[in-house]
């Protein structure tokens, strides 16, 4: 089994890998979880039933250890504090990597140095992370071209440097979520169009907006937010723009659905939500 990259990127798009040699970590707090729950019981005492489960904000734990020369160990040290902290001070959560699936978190809310040694230039510390999200998160992505003939292939990147870039070719008629439960999706429509509208396993998702041709309507479900961006990355909300009728934050079901749509280009990330990352 091939250990996968440890990896953080900040707020502000920086990443540092943490376990390539000059940091070392220790995850296993990292794939512990729990659901906490309402529950009521029955008058006899014995059973009862569950009313909702939820998942609060919480805290997990990373050990992380750096070594080095002298000149590196001082770099490495103060570059881990400066990187994390980052997200502190814009209170923006950055993103915790194991492989390809990441924590939305703050890295470091505390810190707690447990072993320094001054001569052999290493030390081990406890960061407390603060998961803003309760899940590990996987994302796959499909792309839709007008008049439905072929997928779009190669790299797409939202505008305003939305920091993701994905490579795909899918079918431009089925969404398929090979995940065991419904997910999120963050839908990107590109312009120039007007009123764009796209049905899933008949559901309907669509907004009152006009893009023009470098402009583009982002529906994150995750986030529970509609955006439009320019094509200088200015960013405007259009929440109040949506279909109230039909819910335009509805996870897509799980297996393949049925896509329709009108005469648009668009793409459509699946985000896989798993309370324990993904052995891989």
């Amino acid at each position: 089994m091939t250990i996968p990259t440890i990896k953080y990127t900040n707020s502000a798009g920086t990443t540092i890998t943490l376990n390539d040699g000059a940091y070392f970590v220790n995850i296993n707090d990292l794939r512990s979880f729990v659901w906490d729950y309402t529950a009521q019981n029955r008058p006899n005492g014995y059973g009862g039933r569950v009313v909702r489960f939820s998942r609060p904000v919480r805290e997990k734990s990373i050990a992380v250890a750096v070594r080095g020369t002298e000149t590196q160990f001082l770099a490495r040290a103060n570059a881990l504090h400066a990187l994390t902290e980052v997200d502190i001070l814009s209170n923006t959560p950055g993103k915790l990597y194991i492989g390809d699936q990441y924590l939305l978190c703050f890295m470091s809310v505390s810190s707690d140095l447990s072993i320094f040694s001054y001569n052999g230039n290493f030390c081990e510390k406890t960061l407390k992370i603060l998961a803003v999200e309760p899940y590990w998160c996987t994302e796959t992505t499909q792309f839709y071209v007008a008049g439905g003939s072929t997928g779009l292939t190669g790299s797409k990147r939202y505008a305003g440097q939305y920091p993701y870039r994905y490579e795909s070719s899918y079918s431009n008629s089925t969404l398929v979520n090979t995940h065991y439960a419904a997910c999120p999706m963050i839908i990107t429509v590109y312009g120039a169009t007007t009123n764009p509208s796209i049905s899933i396993a008949g559901h309907t998702y669509a907004t009152t907006v006009t893009l023009g041709a470098a402009e583009t309507l982002v529906i994150n479900q995750v986030n529970r937010t509609v955006y439009k961006y320019t094509s200088t990355g200015v960013a405007s909300s259009l929440f109040d723009s949506r279909d109230k009728v039909n819910d335009i934050f509805q996870y897509c079901p799980a297996g393949n659905s049925a896509v329709s749509y009108t005469d648009i280009n668009f793409q459509i990330v699946v985000v896989k939500q798993r309370s324990e990352p993904e052995w891989i």
